[in-house]
């Protein structure tokens, strides 16, 4: 008789997957939303879609000067625009993994995980200070 070995997931990897589906669809549904107002003209794009291809070959600080397109969180202010908004779609699917390890900080405190706790607590500090550009690095 053959023995069979069952493998189960812990609830945290339950949870963790549970989340990543319902974050990554809603990113991705608001992504589509998104393109879908740009493409059809329902907002007005900072740049307009039939002058795009004329700053494909731009350097990238060319094509901020000559745009004025936003970078780092400035684009939150030029949330009217057309081809801005798809940016939220993308800022939703970022946060995934913030999100999976909040819900993770909270398991593990109230199973009594307290290492794990903490190490979700480093990455989650981690990822805050990533996301508000508050250290930079340059090359």
């Amino acid at each position: 008789m053959e023995k069979y070995i069952v493998f189960e997931n812990a609830p945290e990897q339950h949870i963790y997957a549970k989340i990543i589906y319902h974050i990554s669809n809603l990113g991705l549904l608001t992504m589509i939303m998104g393109f879908i107002l740009y493409i059809f003209g329902v907002l007005t794009p900072l740049v307009p879609l039939e002058e795009l291809p004329k700053y494909w070959s731009l350097s990238l600080t060319q094509f901020l000067e000559k745009t004025g397109a936003p970078t780092g969180w400035r684009w939150t202010a030029m949330l009217g625009y057309g081809d801005v908004i798809p940016f939220i779609g993308v800022t939703i699917l970022a946060s995934v993994t913030f999100v999976c390890f909040l819900a993770l900080l909270f398991r593990f405190l109230q199973r009594g995980a307290k290492v794990l706790a903490f190490i979700v607590a480093m990455e989650l500090f981690f990822i805050l200070i990533s996301a508000s550009n508050l250290i930079q690095i340059s090359h």
